[in-house]
């Protein structure tokens, strides 16, 4: 993309600011971002607490920014009202896109009434993670215990570790929500609506309702008053699951396991031999491992475009270059020169930069905020070589374990678009689910007896759950279709 002389255009950026990366608004990405292309992107960062909040005012008052962060729901949820420009009228001004729609088929799923509104967030360079088992080798090891292979096994080790340590919380999470779907879809079932790679050779499927979940609720309720399942699971913040962790606390998490490179540092620095690693996904009753990776690529994350703002064919060529090798590099490793250089044909973090966060709590995260690159500042095609550079080799390991793990899934992180009538009636659906939802952290913690399961899957039946299950699985038919038309919906 090159600069026009005294063009300079101004966009506003809002998105979230991540707890993990702190957002700033004077980078070498933004800096160079301008200095290429003529466009200064003002950037407003909004807490991630209220942004949900936040961007649903802007929306509804039609205040926008000239660019936004937001996801498929709103999307589909906001996308008749004119807020956003029809990215798909401009795909022949655009090449780098286009390379990008044809490798991810799941953008298709974006396609609304045959028009894409936004651009989703991909990956190249991609280091698979997951959320999947990560325990203390080294509390096993000093104990003689094996690495468990079943989730039964994991009861009884853990078990095992409570009566070592009576204070302690040997299973400990950061909220339900951050572990309990990939654990019942180890156990064989599902939490919610998920994608089952299992059942009618790949489908939606509402689990919570479901007879096998009533097992998943056993599971956990038997771990939660043994004391072997934190008391604070569903309440922890990030930075107390943390502190659990990496205090010796807690020995064992079902998560992303990244998170596990910065603990161990932490873990190490009290004594050496501290270790949580990566192990293979459990066995369930019925001899089957299933798991969670995560798929390539974010496109939960969408930059959607003002329908108001200047300029729109700059502002759509200023993505394909976001978009481009060129773009790329900038947006994920910053100025070169100034925050990294080309090695052997390939850019990597300057050193100074290494060693000035490599002592912090997460080195990784702690240098992209200040070039202001990568997944949680501005990149839409996020490049993940800056964090294998600066990461442990564990994080190269653990990548290729996963990958190999027979047990282990991609699963779409996308949900099929829907019409604006299959969209009111899962809402609809959806407001009469969710107050019984509640009851599935009651059957955990014991307040509701699991003698009550069979009314309680009843209600949710009745609620609407095999609609809500046609209404994905026709949506999805119709994203597959387009898929295999290889065309945008039209």
């Amino acid at each position: 993309m090159k600069t026009q002389p005294n063009s300079q255009l101004t966009l506003r950026l809002m998105r979230s600011d991540h707890p993990a990366q702190a957002l700033r608004t004077n980078t070498a990405v933004l800096r160079e971002i301008e200095s290429r292309t003529g466009i200064k992107l003002e950037l407003e960062p909004i807490p991630l607490s209220s942004y949900s909040d936040k961007k649903r005012s802007l929306m509804q008052t039609n205040h926008m920014p000239d660019i936004m962060l937001i996801n498929p729901t709103e999307l589909s949820e906001y996308v008749r009202t004119g807020l956003f420009l029809p990215v798909s009228d401009y795909l022949e001004q655009m090449p780098h896109f286009r390379k990008i729609v044809a490798e991810n088929p799941q953008i298709q799923r974006l396609y609304v009434d045959g028009k894409l509104y936004g651009f989703p967030v991909t990956a190249q360079h991609f280091i698979q993670g997951g959320r999947a088992p990560m325990i203390r080798t080294d509390i096993l090891r000093k104990h003689n215990l094996d690495i468990p292979r079943t989730f039964e096994e994991l009861y009884i080790v853990l078990k095992k570790l409570k009566e070592a340590y009576p204070d302690s919380a040997p299973w400990t999470a950061r909220g339900i929500g951050s572990f309990f779907g990939a654990v019942a879809f180890g156990l064989g079932s599902g939490f919610g609506m998920y994608y089952d790679p299992d059942i009618g050779g790949g489908s939606y499927v509402y689990g919570t309702n479901k007879p096998e979940f009533k097992q998943v609720l056993a599971y956990m309720n038997r771990l939660y008053s043994e004391g072997l399942l934190d008391p604070d699971f569903d309440v922890n913040t990030q930075q107390i699951w943390s502190d659990k962790l990496s205090s010796g606390q807690s020995f064992f998490y079902y998560d992303n396991n990244t998170f596990a490179l910065n603990f161990n540092e932490k873990l190490k620095r009290i004594d050496p031999g501290y270790r949580l690693e990566l192990i293979p996904y459990f066995s369930n009753s019925q001899g089957t491992a299933r798991g969670f990776l995560y798929p390539q690529g974010w496109l939960t994350d969408i930059y959607v475009i003002s329908s108001k703002v200047k300029d729109p064919d700059r502002v759509v060529k200023l993505f394909d270059w976001l978009y481009s090798p060129e773009g790329a590099e900038v947006s994920n490793f910053g100025k070169r020169g100034e925050t990294y250089e080309i090695v052997n044909g390939e850019p990597r973090i300057v050193d100074s930069l290494v060693r000035k966060y490599k002592d912090s709590a997460d080195p990784v995260r702690m240098t992209l905020s200040e070039i202001g690159a990568g997944l949680l500042a501005i990149s839409p095609h996020v490049d993940d070589r800056p964090s294998g550079q600066i990461s442990n080799p564990d994080l190269f390991r653990w990548s290729e374990q996963l990958k190999n793990d027979p047990g282990a899934y991609v699963t779409p992180s996308l949900a099929p678009g829907f019409t604006k009538e299959e969209r009111e009636r899962l809402t609809q659906i959806g407001s009469k689910i969710a107050p019984l939802e509640q009851d599935v952290l009651k059957f955990i913690i014991g307040a509701k007896p699991l003698s009550e399961y069979e009314d309680f899957a009843a209600q949710l039946t009745r609620s609407g759950v095999p609609e809500m299950e046609n209404i994905y699985n026709e949506s999805l038919a119709r994203a597959e279709r387009r898929t295999i038309d290889g065309g945008s919906g039209r």
